[in-house]
């Protein structure tokens, strides 16, 4: 089954979920991505920099090659510290270290990837466009999980990318992300969210791209594909199926 068909994304079935279950991956657009060379990531990482974590950034860059990831994003609450941090004593050259930040914002979480400085501003609106201006990707963060407001239409087009699997969200909430993304032709992630060690890696994105360094513009262009994603605790598989909404 094609997780991505027109009748899974507009009524979500039982089957969707359990085919979504059994084989632990899921494919962009429904295609596999065979051609060139493939980096696994996990995108969703916060470190002792975020108020409720205390990895350290050397356990992550530890745990992560150890779980066969090629690359980490360190996301942490409002701060890019910890990013900065890994990147820095990251002295694997096939190892990639993305700096990013989650900013808790007016409509959501937005991560921000391949930043440069400090996101200042807290509105949805003024969040995306600090990110832009320095060159980085806009990954709205699990966008259905409880007690968040869904972005207008209007800046869900300055999105560049959703978070369709974040491996602390539930299993329903994930799958309303990936219909969202399908409704926006944007393309899709998966990430654990890790805030303990342990965690890193319970979802992950293969990205489809000739070398770290064109990493970035693959990413945009939807060359990605969600693998191997485990939710970080049992409730999180709901077997609630979703009800449609729209944004």
């Amino acid at each position: 089954m094609d997780l991505f068909d027109d009748t899974t994304f507009n009524k979500p079935t039982e089957m969707a979920f359990n085919e979504m279950r059994s084989n632990f991956t899921i494919y962009q657009g429904g295609k596999k991505l065979l051609e060139g060379k493939n980096l696994i990531v996990d995108l969703h990482i916060h470190s002792k920099y975020s108020p409720d974590s205390t990895v350290e950034p050397k356990t992550i860059l530890k745990v992560a090659k150890e779980r066969g990831l090629q690359g980490v994003a360190v996301t942490d609450h409002s701060t890019i510290r910890g990013g900065l941090e890994t990147l820095k004593i990251n002295n694997d050259p096939r190892f990639l270290v993305i700096v990013g930040s989650e900013i808790e914002t007016d409509k959501g979480d937005i991560i921000g990837l391949f930043l440069t400085k400090e996101i200042r501003s807290t509105r949805a609106n003024e969040v995306i466009k600090e990110i832009k201006e320095q060159g980085g990707i806009v990954l709205w963060a699990h966008p259905y999980r409880e007690g968040k407001n869904l972005l207008p239409s209007n800046l869900i087009k300055s999105v560049d990318v959703i978070e369709g699997v974040n491996a602390k969200t539930y299993e329903s909430q994930n799958m309303l992300a990936q219909q969202l993304a399908e409704k926006y032709h944007k393309p899709v992630v998966g990430a654990s969210d890790a805030h303990t060690a342990s965690e890193i890696g319970n979802a992950a994105t293969m990205v489809n791209c000739s070398n770290i360094e064109a990493i970035k513009d693959s990413i945009i262009k939807g060359k990605t594909q969600i693998i191997g994603f485990k939710l970080s605790y049992d409730h999180l598989y709901d077997f609630q199926l979703p009800v449609q909404q729209q944004a």
